[in-house]
């Protein structure tokens, strides 16, 4: 099969899963909104979003380091699969007890501590998940991958239906995720398996050692561009807000929590095509510098086109998606999710880019750039939060995205001459 078929079934995959698990998170955001209102759906949202903002320090850059050298070297699949597994699982449980304790240290009732917690449990089996992903990646089969993400979700969507008919607490209907990330892993690990991936038993103490090394600069980047999404409705859950707009905090991350849960979904189409672009890149990069730029700048002008008829397809069905989703209570949110979409064509850049610095080798760059972003996404949440709301972190958002586009299109361009020139 040829690169561009190749490329093109497997974001294809990657998409049908995620429009099959994003109409069981449409049911279940539907139910939820219904079930427990805005202030509940924002109590939800709140400890969705606690997890995540760990996500990618149990991640820490691994899977793209990982990914490319077994581009170039199957046979190290097994030692792989081991020694990176034991290293996440036994780094997320640490992640839990700490973060768990920092989150019984903030201002929230019982049950929201509770819901938080239970809710940490995610980053196990996001951990577990992401783990697998890197033997998928490399023989490029997320028909595999999804199948196994498409089968935890529909339990997800029973588990979530079921404890919002017997009216059982919120913080139990965000568990529903964890048993849905175990049956994922379970499923996921057996069709591994059959790529003739082979558990080596223990833990390659010097192997760990190199890919930490070399994925410390992606991790860092992660942890980075993290904050930049995630941090805002942290900042919503504990900093006064304007009294004009006549919310509480709860109902304030209701408010903002549901569209941005929509902009983070639309947000996979870039995310899944450089799934399936990123072995490529690095392939094409051996051939030579011609092949490498002719393929970069084919991915570029695909991901313009589409985000451009993203962002102007978000606009319009804005209203339909907020009113299908939340139903009465969220017509704020109309404005928040139009905002969010009208900058959606920054992000299909930004990701082709930062993957070209990856596989050109100077993701040492990547770290400095997301942690300029992420201070002055912070900052500006800090200063403009009080005064006016989410609908200042969702054009902050924006801003940053923008300020890390400009400085990745410098760090590539230099990244570039630095090897070919």
């Amino acid at each position: 099969m040829n690169t561009t078929k190749v490329i093109a079934f497997n974001t294809v995959y990657q998409i049908v899963g995620k429009v099959l698990s994003l109409g069981v998170t449409v049911l279940a955001t539907a139910i939820i909104t219904r079930y427990y209102g805005v202030s509940g759906y924002g109590a939800f949202s709140l400890m969705q979003n606690w997890p995540a903002l760990f996500f990618v320090i149990a991640d820490f850059g691994i899977n793209a380091i990982a990914v490319r050298e077994l581009t170039l070297d199957w046979s190290k699949a097994g030692r792989y699969l081991s020694t990176i597994f034991i290293f996440r699982t036994f780094f997320s449980v640490l992640l839990i007890i700490l973060v768990g304790f920092i989150v019984f240290l903030f201002p929230y009732d019982q049950s929201l501590k509770l819901g938080i917690f239970l809710g940490l449990f995610i980053i196990a089996t996001q951990s577990a998940y992401t783990t697998l992903n890197i033997f998928f990646q490399v023989k490029q089969r997320y028909d595999f991958s999804i199948f196994g993400y498409i089968i935890g979700y529909l339990l997800i969507l029973i588990l979530v239906l079921g404890f919002s008919f017997l009216k059982i607490g919120v913080a139990w209907v965000n568990f529903s995720y964890v048993l849905g990330g175990i049956l994922t892993f379970s499923v996921n690990l057996a069709l591994v398996k059959k790529l003739g991936v082979k558990w080596e038993a223990g833990l390659d103490a010097k192997f760990l050692k190199e890919i930490l090394i070399g994925s410390l600069p992606l991790g860092l980047m992660f942890i980075f561009s993290q904050i930049n999404f995630k941090i805002d409705s942290i900042f919503l859950s504990v900093l006064q807000l304007p009294k004009k707009i006549g919310l509480t905090s709860q109902e304030t991350l209701g408010i903002y929590g549901l569209p941005y849960k929509i902009f983070e979904v639309a947000l996979v189409v870039p995310t899944f095509f450089m799934n399936a672009t990123y072995p490529v890149l690095v392939a094409h990069m051996a051939v030579g510098k011609e092949k490498l730029k002719d393929t970069f700048t084919r991915v570029m002008v695909f991901l313009v086109a589409a985000g451009l008829f993203c962002s102007m397809v978000g606009m319009l069905l804005s209203k339909f998606a907020i009113e299908l989703l939340g139903g009465h209570g969220f017509e704020l949110s109309v404005t928040v999710l139009r905002i969010l979409m009208l900058g959606m064509v920054l992000y299909f850049l930004t990701q082709p880019i930062s993957w070209l610095i990856v596989t050109l080798g100077k993701q040492k760059f990547l770290p400095w750039i997301y942690l300029i972003s992420a201070t002055f996404n912070v900052t500006a949440n800090y200063i403009f939060i009080p005064k006016y709301s989410f609908y200042a972190s969702a054009i902050i958002t924006h801003l940053s995205e923008l300020l890390i586009l400009i400085m990745l299109s410098f760090a590539a361009h230099k990244a570039w001459k630095s090897k070919y020139v």
